[in-house]
């Protein structure tokens, strides 16, 4: 007996999928990151199309707070901790796995997702984390045995889900170094910065897209475009300024930095080694606000005076006309004080990569 013909109005569906599923993939775009994670823990449907597309980051990140304190200070440290990423404009915390800090060591965030760590104890490497999905990736360790103990700033130019564009680049006193891991080549290659100078509080080095820019406690900028099949190192501005707590436009054309009376047109500034941001407006935070990570391993001063107190995790001012003074506002986790350590916080946006090899059983 000859089988039915298909029915014309409708078109086959596509194996692994089932009724419902294309209104999930197409209403993912539009739930906010909150609901988001909400709906993928008792949604089958939408937990795979989670995975399968991906989802970009909130407009406003999270703060990835400190390790909880242990229960015991006798008690062995953990190889990996469930740490709180407090969302600000939802007034929440979620809680997700990371490496502990008795193994390894938080040194960058990202705008995609990800985080980077460092090996305290050899064998040194550095470990890419991505707490939403739970991914790792291992890097060896980029400075070779020479240099076992080396202090760098680390960044990431993009998510790995982006193989084209996306490099980890690390860099310490006259060297900068980058690879692309998880990638058939990606052995780490140098490049030289014979003025750049390492310091935990004064130095830093910023992505933006395949160029990276490296600064130094002399206001001095670097630049490298990794994306040139020949990258070098360049020094773009040199320019001396000293202020406690100042804003500053570089001028290309001028090559020297323009001082800013405010935060420029309807944005939030988010200030924090490792990853800093400008975003839109929320939860009550109006344009022209500064929001500082707080980062007591990374200041150049006791922010705190040494005086103890109930745990803060980022402070909140606004620069005033013509000055370099602020007001600076502390703010807390409500009803967690006293249970962290006195680590450093991250700015970090939540992210997952898309994933086309997912399978429903997966």
């Amino acid at each position: 007996m000859a089988a039915p013909p298909p029915n014309p109005g409708k078109s086959p569906r596509p194996r692994g999928f089932f009724p419902g599923d294309r209104l999930f993939a197409s209403l993912a775009p539009y739930v906010s990151f909150a609901d988001h994670l909400s709906i993928r823990l008792v949604c089958p449907s939408w937990r795979f199309f989670c995975r399968r597309v991906g989802r970009a980051p909130p407009p406003f990140p999270w703060l990835m707070l400190p390790e909880p304190a242990p229960a015991s200070p006798s008690a062995p440290a953990p190889v990996t901790v469930r740490r709180q990423f407090y969302d600000i404009p939802g007034g929440r915390p979620y809680a997700y796995d990371v490496p502990g800090e008795g193994y390894h060591l938080c040194v960058a965030s990202s705008a995609y997702g990800w985080l980077v760590f460092v090996a305290v104890d050899a064998p040194r490497r550095l470990v890419l984390v991505n707490p939403i999905s739970g991914a790792r990736v291992i890097v060896s360790w980029p400075f070779g045995d020479k240099s076992p103990n080396a202090r760098f700033h680390a960044a990431l130019t993009s998510s790995p889900a982006d193989r084209s564009a996306f490099f980890l680049v690390v860099a310490t006193d006259r060297l900068v170094a980058y690879c692309r891991p998880g990638q058939q080549d990606q052995a780490w290659r140098t490049l030289r910065a014979p003025g750049f100078r390492y310091d935990a509080a004064a130095s830093d080095i910023v992505a933006v897209g395949a160029m990276v820019y490296l600064v130094d406690g002399r206001s001095k900028v670097w630049r490298a475009d990794l994306a040139d099949p020949e990258p070098k190192v360049h020094l773009v501005v040199t320019d001396e300024h000293h202020a406690r707590v100042a804003l500053f436009r570089l001028d290309w054309d001028k090559r020297t930095w323009v001082v800013m009376n405010r935060v420029g047109g309807d944005r939030v500034l988010l200030m924090g080694r490792g990853c800093s941001a400008f975003v839109p407006p929320a939860a009550g935070r109006p344009p022209g606000m500064v929001l500082f990570a707080h980062q007591p391993s990374l200041s150049l001063a006791d922010e705190d005076g040494g005086a103890a107190g109930p745990a803060w995790f980022w402070a909140e001012t606004r620069l005033k006309d013509g000055s370099d003074d602020v007001l600076v506002m502390k703010k807390k986790m409500h009803h967690r004080e006293g249970d962290f350590t006195a680590g450093d916080s991250f700015w970090f946006f939540p992210a997952i990569d898309p994933d086309e090899s997912v399978t429903r059983a997966s």
